[in-house]
């Protein structure tokens, strides 16, 4: 079943834990010392049937200014948050700091409790009600239901819960459908039963015997036993208060700000594109690559925070950054985050995370800022748009589940976007894969640049290998893409593609007078060696020609079924290897073997060029080597150029 998370907020001592336990009968306290102290020092958690049924998981965070890193740790993903301010004292520093800290974590659905209304007038309440409602103009608690109570009578409790029960009826759902992703609070040991972890799951669904990644310290453990509030269950989802016990950790390998989720999807990440809020009371500025502390989700470490439009943030400006972290973490797209002084330690600030793994940006740079922006609107508004399109820029072609990985955002999401891309011609279909159009033509202008660049480098060769010109493209570009992106050309006519070479469609080999005369002198050379060829060297040195356009001129030759090569750098002329190959079919035609020596008397040549003359026919399976002789294969079959065999 799904569940919701609710948190309290407010200064210390200003009864979080005893409100907690009149609304649901726990006490959160568990620690020795919270008990001795009479405060809250780490995170507690209760469960809470609401009066319509539905099941709540309600956390204690502490007030105490020097335990707002646990504070931080247990405000990420509510549904709904009670501000809790006593009716004795009013409005108090961490009243006003925990109401920064929820406004910069985006939450947006909350109660305001006055407490211990049992120990002031009425007159007195009603004055602090008045303060609290000034205090909280301008915020997302402005028009937020105010509820007096007093945990010892009872008084208001029973209205405290209808009027949670009435804000937590039409909450949005959580994603139970995405990747798996629980922050981790707790981790400890259980002596018999190993290693337990504890934290609000934010999205996906979790099952017992499943397999996860935890990250850091980047491992596979299986899910051994799910508890929700102190109850087995086989599966847990998005918005379940959680425990999980998971086998194959070791003690210490997890700890608090570890991610446990589906494997695959998230990694631990140093660079942050954010946007950052400083606060209007905040007591300075914030200077370039200033260090922060900086919490997110479970997580505190420190940053430093690149200004990317500018030499300092100021009270109560936003500016798009990139957080340069300590200590690497593991972040999404979308998540908030809050930013504390370096020393003294207060919350200034505080932002959204807009690419959890971007590349390393320099300053005053227009098209980055741009971006940015782009990926700060809404969702529905482009932000998400802009943020495949991005990973589409660094993956050159990826299909919907490369997209959907990369991105996390959900396959119906995705498909959507890429739909409304195609209808904006703003990407092209390549295999099972997208590119944008603008990277196709990139790739295009590149391909067609180094045709050209080879046809003019080497004007009597066919075409480049696909290997070759591969190279003039992207290494991130696919094989599969590459393929399918040669294919797509040459159906529109744009090139030619022969076997293994590609070439510029409207390109054929045109020698030169001068090349046509050393074409010319090879030729009759070979056709005069007959089975006795002369070498490449002793040819080409007759013909007048460079021996380092070799390749180029033995294509040409090769391709024009001219000459036939044999082995390296070993070429018959076509019409002496055809003369040997009817050779071999007489034979044949009256005796069942051939030994070598026949053959070399047969064909009146040395042993070299015999041998190698049948090497090559048990290549092309003409023929087929028996100890000592040849037996024939495929003679049959008539030979020649049209076979395909010369030049293999």
């Amino acid at each position: 079943m799904e569940q919701l998370i609710i948190g309290t907020a407010g200064h210390v001592d200003h009864g979080k834990t005893v409100l907690i336990s009149a609304l649901t009968g726990v006490d959160t306290d568990r620690l020795q010392e919270e008990k001795q102290r009479g405060i809250s020092i780490d995170l507690g958690f209760a469960p809470f049937k609401l009066p319509g049924g539905r099941l709540a998981g309600v956390v204690d965070v502490p007030g105490h200014e020097k335990f707002i890193h646990n504070m931080l740790a247990g405000a990420a993903g509510l549904d709904l948050v009670m501000l809790v301010v006593d009716a004795t004292e009013g409005v108090m520093p961490q009243t006003r700091e925990h109401l920064d800290i929820l406004q910069l974590l985006g939450i947006s659905n909350g109660i305001v409790v006055i407490t211990k209304i049992d120990l002031v007038e009425e007159e007195w309440r009603e004055l602090v009600e008045d303060e609290i409602k000034d205090e909280l103009k301008g915020s997302f608690l402005e028009d937020a239901p105010i509820q007096a109570v007093s945990a010892v009578s009872g008084q208001g409790i029973e209205e405290l819960k209808t009027i949670i029960d009435r804000m937590t009826e039409d909450l949005e759902p959580h994603n139970t459908s995405g990747p798996l992703r629980l922050p981790v609070d707790r981790a400890f040991v259980i002596s018999g039963f190993g290693t337990v972890v504890t934290g609000t799951l934010v999205q996906g669904t979790v099952r017992v015997g499943q397999t996860v990644a935890v990250v850091p310290p980047g491992l596979e453990a299986r899910v051994r036993n799910i508890q929700v509030h102190d109850q087995d269950v086989e599966e847990a989802l998005a918005g379940s208060r959680v425990a999980l016990n998971l086998s194959g950790v070791g003690k210490g390998e997890i700890m608090r700000g570890s991610v446990v989720s589906t494997p695959g999807y998230y990694r631990q990440t140093g660079l942050l594109d954010a946007w950052v809020e400083l606060l209007p009371g905040s007591p300075r500025s914030l200077k370039n690559l200033d260090p922060v502390h900086f919490f997110l989700g479970t997580v505190r470490t420190v940053a430093r925070l690149l200004l990317l439009d500018r030499d300092q943030l100021k009270p109560g400006e936003n500016a798009p950054v990139q957080c340069r972290l300590d200590r690497p973490l593991v972040a999404e797209r979308g998540d908030s985050f809050v930013i504390r002084s370096y020393s003294p330690m207060t919350t200034i600030g505080g932002g959204l995370v807009l690419d959890p793994y971007p590349a390393k940006h320099r300053r005053f740079r227009q098209d980055v800022i741009s971006h940015l922006r782009e990926l700060k609107q809404d969702p529905a508004q482009g932000g998400d748009a802009a943020f495949v399109r991005s990973k589409l820029e660094e993956l050159i072609a990826a299909d919907p589940a490369r997209l959907m990985k990369e991105t996390r955002l959900g396959q119906e999401r995705i498909n959507v976007i890429l739909e409304d891309f195609s209808a904006q011609d703003q990407v092209s279909k390549i295999g099972d894969a997208f590119i944008l159009s603008s990277t196709w033509q990139e790739l295009e202008e590149r391909l067609l640049t180094e045709l050209k660049r080879y046809h003019k480098q080497y004007p009597l060769s066919p075409g480049i290998s696909k290997a070759r010109l591969r190279g003039s493209l992207p290494s991130d570009f696919g094989q599969r893409e590459y393929d399918a992106f040669l294919t797509r050309l040459q159906k529109e006519n744009i090139i030619n593609v022969k076997n293994d070479l590609v070439s510029l469609s409207s390109f054929s080999p045109e020698p030169s007078a001068k090349e046509q005369k050393i074409i010319d002198s090879l030729a009759a050379l070979y056709l005069t060696g007959e089975l006795q060829p002369p070498s490449v060297k002793e040819t080409f040195d007759k013909a007048g020609a460079d021996l380092n356009r070799k390749d180029e001129f033995y294509n040409y030759l090769q391709n024009n079924a001219v000459v036939v090569k044999v082995s390296e750098d070993l070429y018959f002329h076509r019409v002496a290897y055809d003369q040997a190959v009817e050779m071999l079919r007489n034979h044949f035609s009256e005796q069942k073997t051939l030994t070598l020596a026949q053959f070399r008397d047969l064909a009146g040549t040395s042993r070299k060029f015999a041998q190698a003359l049948l090497e090559h026919f048990d290549q092309q399976k003409l023929t087929r080597r028996v100890e000592d002789h040849r037996v024939a294969l495929k003679l049959n079959q008539k030979q020649g150029s049209d076979t395909g065999i010369e030049g293999k």
